[in-house]
């Protein structure tokens, strides 16, 4: 005899705020396949690469923790060697060296099927690592209260009219990669963090806390679905962050785009390209070093880039106020009431296709797609994408 399962009475759907809202945001069909199936992308290069920053920087921030005096900065990293395959580093390097630092990580991520698409895009990621963590650490290491931070809180879910949804509420969870506890007056002078967040939020007073966010890529264009998502992301993590006991006020978040540390032919690329359509916020102005650097720069030459400039590229500060975090965790229920309102025409319909329609955000999104193949609309036609597909530097990641 069987016996039927019994329902849950009530079902309450649990969204990520970067696995779900963000990814459905980049393409709704996309989204539908890998998260609604739980199929795992073919090529996971953009996994692979976030992952290990995320790694290295985690792991090096806890060495670090445990004794400062023994791992002053800057931190070194063994050139990887020039041909064979991903090899663990010599057995006589420092604790602290950074390839002895990230070969645990890489291979976890290769028992997960993740791996850098080449040897190039393995040293750009090393390289990237290295830079972010000497410049970057010094300033950052000593303010963090706590790392990887995980956060979840309950909100109510927008009903749309005639649309009878499986729940009146959702949960929304997150981790929250840096959280800082800040004082700004016992902060030293010269410390990169205090000073941005002074610049950007200039009535602070008393202590209060700030979430910091990596991202690894380059900083995105201000007319860009990319950059109004960043704010909303940190705008929302201070609203779950807000919801624990014994919290300070969240006074601010800040992105941190590593590549921007390190950029590469294609950063550079598309640094100037922005900067001739006027779509980026931080930019040289005639006569300085930068200016001229970045004008003068050639494809394959190294970035004569200042250091100053790449932490201003590389740190973008949002204030956090009721306000704003009201805007981005609105915007985030209109996004998971939709989600949910397709999820319930799925069950009517019984198709797929004819719910989640193709919503890329770029030619980017579609190259690195398992279904471009069999998609009804391409962000390309199938000659753009093969021709971006094997554009760039392969350094790039």
């Amino acid at each position: 005899m069987e016996l039927p399962i019994k329902p849950p009475d009530r079902v309450v759907p649990e969204y990520s705020l970067t696995g779900d809202l963000l990814s459905y945001r980049r393409c709704a069909m996309q989204y539908r396949y890998y998260n609604g199936s739980a199929l795992p992308p073919s090529r996971p290069v953009q996994m692979w690469y976030g992952e290990f920053i995320h790694g290295v920087l985690e792991g090096a921030f806890g060495m670090w923790r445990a004794d400062p005096a023994r791992f002053p900065f800057p931190w070194s990293c063994t050139p990887i060697p020039d041909a064979g395959a991903p090899s663990a580093p010599p057995g006589n390097l420092a604790p602290n060296d950074l390839r002895v630092i990230g070969w645990p990580i890489e291979e976890a991520l290769a028992h997960e099927g993740k791996r850098a698409r080449s040897r190039r895009a393995r040293v750009s990621a090393y390289r990237r690592a290295e830079a972010a963590v000497n410049m970057l650490g010094p300033h950052l290491f000593p303010l963090i209260a706590d790392a990887e931070q995980k956060v979840i809180g309950t909100r109510s879910l927008p009903m749309a009219p005639g649309m009878a949804l499986r729940s009146e509420r959702y949960a929304l969870h997150g981790v929250i990669d840096v959280l800082t506890n800040v004082q700004l007056a016992n902060v030293g002078e010269g410390n990169i963090i205090r000073d941005a967040v002074r610049e950007a939020c200039p009535d602070l007073q008393g202590t209060f806390e700030v979430i910091v966010d990596y991202k690894g890529s380059h900083r995105p264009p201000v007319d860009t679905d990319y950059w109004q998502l960043g704010e909303w992301q940190v705008q929302t993590y201070a609203w779950l962050r807000q919801r624990q006991q014994l919290a300070n006020p969240v006074a601010a978040g800040i992105l941190i785009y590593i590549n921007e540390l390190a950029p590469s032919s294609d950063d550079m690329r598309r640094l100037r390209g922005a900067m001739q359509r006027r779509q980026t916020d931080i930019v040289p102005t005639r006569g300085d070093p930068d200016y001229y650097a970045l004008n003068a720069w050639t494809a394959g030459a190294a970035p004569r880039l200042t250091q100053a400039f790449r932490y201003r590229r590389a740190i973008r500060v949002i204030p956090v106020t009721e306000q704003s975090i009201d805007n981005a965790t609105g915007q985030f229920d209109q996004i998971v009431a939709e989600i949910e309102t397709r999820v319930r025409e799925e069950e009517v319909r019984g198709s797929i296709r004819n719910t989640w329609p193709p919503t890329p955000d770029s030619a980017e999104t579609c190259i690195a797609c398992d279904f471009r193949f069999f998609c009804p609309r391409p962000a390309a036609s199938p000659t753009e994408l093969a021709a971006a597909a094997g554009a760039g530097d392969d350094d790039d990641v």
